[in-house]
């Protein structure tokens, strides 16, 4: 887990050090407060994994960000939704990273982008090779301790982590596949990620997850078995 901390966390490195950081608004008031944003969801990541993103309380926030409990309460409602974005990050990484590394859109010689014959299956097939490339089992440890059911904040937070992965999957969708209708794609889109969604209930469900060699074998045959009638559907 500590190789995801390091990764979501090298863009806030220097955010309680008081140094200046490329990009930052020129306005100090406005540069300190996003420093102080940024130290803050870094502390709820560190906070979350050493202790457990139920933990986390709004003092110990304020002690390991260096700033003061009045800071986080201008930022964010409570401890847990500060951990709530840091999460949110985390897995808007994870996708970005997956859409990343798909192949670049190709169009046939002599064809238009309307009338490619690239087809759904084409794309679905793309988007399986980048997934089994990114051990996601692994790297979505940190979420695996929020109860989605448990509070409203919670709710809403998974609600918008999956509307965040279907429209940036929509985005690659539409643009590899001009030729289906926007409604097509989000409906594909939907589809791909509550069955991933679906995949780590059930790997928990099974798990209580452990990352351990049987964690392993079962998320390979879960998402095996996801994929698969998932791919039989689109090519029939």
């Amino acid at each position: 887990m500590d190789h995801v901390l390091t990764t979501l966390l090298s863009g806030c490195a220097d955010d309680r050090s008081g140094k200046p950081r490329s990009g930052e608004p020129k306005d100090k008031r406005e540069a300190i407060r996003l420093r102080n944003r940024r130290a803050i969801i870094a502390a709820a990541g560190e906070l979350a994994t050493e202790l457990g993103t139920d933990r986390v309380t709004v003092n110990e926030l304020a002690a390991r960000a260096g700033v003061s409990r009045r800071t986080i309460f201008n930022h964010f409602p409570s401890a847990q939704d500060a951990v709530f974005e840091y999460l949110s990050e985390l897995v808007a990484g994870l996708i970005d990273g997956v859409l990343r590394d798909l192949p670049e859109p190709m169009t046939p010689k002599g064809t238009t982008a309307a009338t490619s014959d690239v087809s759904l299956g084409d794309v679905y097939r793309q988007l399986i090779g980048s997934l089994r490339t990114h051990t996601l089992i692994k790297e979505l440890q940190p979420v695996f301790s929020v109860d989605l059911q448990d509070t409203p904040a919670a709710s809403l937070w998974g609600f918008r982590v999956t509307r965040t992965a279907v429209d940036r999957l929509n985005e690659v969708l539409r643009e590899r596949l001009p030729q289906h209708s926007s409604f097509e794609t989000h409906l594909v889109a939907t589809t791909l990620i509550n069955s991933f969604a679906e995949c780590l209930d059930e790997w928990v469900a099974r798990t209580g997850g452990e990352l351990d060699k049987r964690g392993r074998r079962i998320w390979d045959e879960l998402l095996t078995t996801a994929l698969g009638v998932l791919g039989r559907g689109f090519d029939s």
